[in-house]
């Protein structure tokens, strides 16, 4: 039961994490402008009251709903995976550490959603909230690795790889929060349709970087995006570098782990999604971010960062022949 639990769990969460970046891409985060109901209900609406000032747009309340249904889903699911901890109902000895860590986590991110609602789409919040769900796919992702037995690595791991490997992993997460805090400023095409260039220079004079990393005040309307086209360049270029320095970082990483026979397997796993995933980042610039290459930049992101925590998971976890 508990192993069930974890698996449905950790689907849910890639489901999750997956309509969540379908809701923002289709601008249908404010698509219900209340919480947790949608306009006063529980299912959209045909009609609303005159008190809401928003128009009602059934097809972006719906994405919103759908978001919210399955966001709950995963929340009971976790909560049923910390009760099975709690009372031992599991095959293998666990601690009761991450589960309780997951439930916060998760109590956490509906308090989020939440907010990014109230707050109508604030750029912090709404990156925060994609945060939040990339943590909590990556700790029940880990709790899976747990519960599955460690095959034998055959050799040492050498401590100056483990630590490349959790520099690389941190550069990929900060890279993550880039790429979330470009999608929730709606600079993903504030450099047009150029690539490598961006507008037509490689680096464009006129870019604002002093307000590119602004927290922004809260009771604002931020759908849509607030900032000027400097700022939102300066964002979109920050995140191109980010971008080369995640891919030079990882491809040294697999040279550096060439000669570990049993990492093989996870190094080709972890350079394909890096290609895909670079593949899917000039798509969304020169074909003007459509839907399902956004929808699936941010899935691909999320795949990238787990076949990098299966890899820490082997390295730290070694069971040497």
């Amino acid at each position: 039961m508990f192993n069930k639990t974890i698996n449905i769990s950790l689907i849910l969460a890639l489901i999750v994490v997956i309509l969540g970046a379908y809701t923002r891409l289709a601008d249908a985060g404010l698509g219900c402008p209340d919480w947790p109901g949608c306009y006063g209900e529980l299912l959209v609406p045909d009609v609303i009251s005159s008190e809401y000032e928003r128009p009602l747009d059934v097809a972006k309340a719906w994405k919103e709903m759908v978001h919210r249904y399955a966001a709950s889903i995963l929340g009971i699911s976790i909560l049923v995976i910390f009760l099975l901890a709690v009372f031992r109902k599991t095959e293998r000895e666990q601690s009761i550490k991450l589960p309780t860590a997951l439930l916060l986590l998760v109590g956490f991110q509906g308090a989020l959603g939440m907010w990014t609602v109230t707050e109508q789409v604030h750029p912090g919040i709404v990156t925060m909230h994609l945060f939040g769900g990339f943590s909590t796919t990556t700790l029940l992702f880990w709790l899976f690795l747990n519960q599955r037995p460690q095959p034998k690595i055959g050799q040492p791991v050498l401590k100056r790889h483990k630590l490349m490997l959790i520099i690389v992993t941190a550069l990929l997460i900060f890279q993550i929060f880039l790429g979330g805090w470009t999608s929730t400023n709606y600079a993903a095409l504030s450099c047009g349709e150029y690539f490598p260039t961006c507008l037509g220079e490689m680096w464009p004079e006129d870019m604002d970087f002093k307000n590119a990393y602004y927290w922004g005040e809260l009771g604002v309307d931020y759908e849509f995006g607030i900032l000027e086209n400097q700022t939102r360049t300066a964002i979109q270029m920050v995140h191109r570098v980010g971008a080369l320095v995640v891919t030079a970082a990882i491809i040294a990483l697999s040279f550096a782990l060439k000669n570990y026979l049993a990492f093989q397997k996870n190094i080709v796993i972890v350079l394909a999604l890096l290609g895909i995933q670079v593949a899917l980042g000039i798509i969304n610039v020169v074909m003007s971010l459509p839907m399902f290459a956004a929808v699936m930049h941010n899935a691909v992101a999320l795949f990238l960062l787990l076949s990098l925590i299966s890899l820490a998971h082997r390295m730290f976890n070694q069971n040497t022949a």
